[in-house]
């Protein structure tokens, strides 16, 4: 789930979720956490093949290359729903602690996040020639994706579609169509459920078909309750598996790709390194195969959003 703009256009592509029909009668089936891959659903050359869970098996699964990797809040927070930025770090560490403290059994995953609080920069984007930052950004004026309007968070994941190496991960809360509220007892769509879900999504899980997993795409506070703060074993399986214990990690380094930096592409001078494409000239993402990109550019970035969706309440 996500939500940004680039410096001259924004690429989203939303992940394929079941139909709320299928979700509700569908039984819970066991192991069926899935991983977000570098093959586009959405897209039909890319001929993705599911397994039996409805899981994307073909393309590079994503993941962080590094055993450390950063994340802040932008600096307004969310004045609509009253959180500031320390309200909201809070939570953040929260749901994240859920997934890099889980037990796998033989320790705990192999990746850390750490939090750096406030940032300047106020869209979701990637720079191939300038810093960048994961950034948490509430949506307080417009929620611009189309077709997505029930949807309480996008995260969106940049990624080397060769190799399936996260570049950059953001998250954008719908501050306008959800009722956002901190603690107990849950007043609206409880944050620390949705922040949690979407950590999922920013360590390069996907939509699970399991009716308790709290990867599973749609949400209700009335009916969910506090459920997605805390790991399923479906949820434990699929971190454990993108970051076992004892991984031996390229890099320890927390630093982003390009370096880092709080504020946005074009407020900062140009990097001396430029490495891969941005999809700033694009309104698709690149994929593996891509003609024309390819044989132009030595590395292809991916741009993959999903979405956490609200239950639409019958009344």
């Amino acid at each position: 789930m996500t939500l940004g703009n680039t410096k001259t256009a924004r690429t989203r592509l939303a992940l394929a979720a079941a139909s709320l029909g299928f979700l509700l009668l569908a039984a819970p089936s066991a192991n069926a956490f899935c991983r977000t891959t570098t093959c586009d659903p959405n897209k039909p050359k890319d001929m993705c093949q599911f397994d039996a869970n409805k899981c994307v098996v073909t393309g590079k699964p994503l993941s962080w290359r590094s055993s450390c990797v950063t994340i802040g809040i932008q600096e307004m927070g969310s004045p609509r729903n009253g959180f500031t930025v320390d309200d909201v770090s809070t939570v953040l560490e929260q749901a994240f602690g859920v997934w890099t403290q889980a037990d796998c059994g033989n320790g705990t995953p192999s990746i850390e996040v750490n939090f750096l609080g406030s940032l300047e920069c106020g869209i979701s984007e990637y720079n191939s020639d300038a810093a960048n930052a994961n950034i948490v950004i509430f949506r307080e004026d417009t929620w611009p994706f189309l077709g997505a309007e029930n949807a309480i968070g996008i995260t969106t994941t940049r990624f080397d579609t060769k190799t399936g190496d996260l570049w950059d991960a953001d998250m954008e809360l719908n501050a306008i169509g959800a009722e956002l509220s901190i603690g107990d007892p849950i007043t609206g769509d409880d944050l620390l459920s949705v922040l949690t879900h979407e950590a999922g999504h920013f360590l390069g899980l996907s939509h699970s078909n399991n009716g308790t997993a709290t990867m599973r795409p749609v949400y209700s506070p009335a009916i969910d309750g506090t459920d997605f703060r805390s790991l399923a074993q479906d949820d434990i399986d699929g971190i454990c598996t993108v970051y076992p214990p004892g991984r031996k990690a390229p890099t320890a380094s927390c630093e982003n790709r390009h370096g880092f930096s709080e504020q946005c592409g074009d407020d900062q001078p140009a990097s001396k390194e430029s490495k891969g494409c941005s999809l700033n000239t694009r309104t698709a993402p690149l994929g593996n195969g891509e003609s024309g990109y390819a044989s132009l550019l030595a590395v292809l970035a991916g741009v993959v959003g999903a979405r956490l969706a609200r239950r639409r309440r019958i009344v």
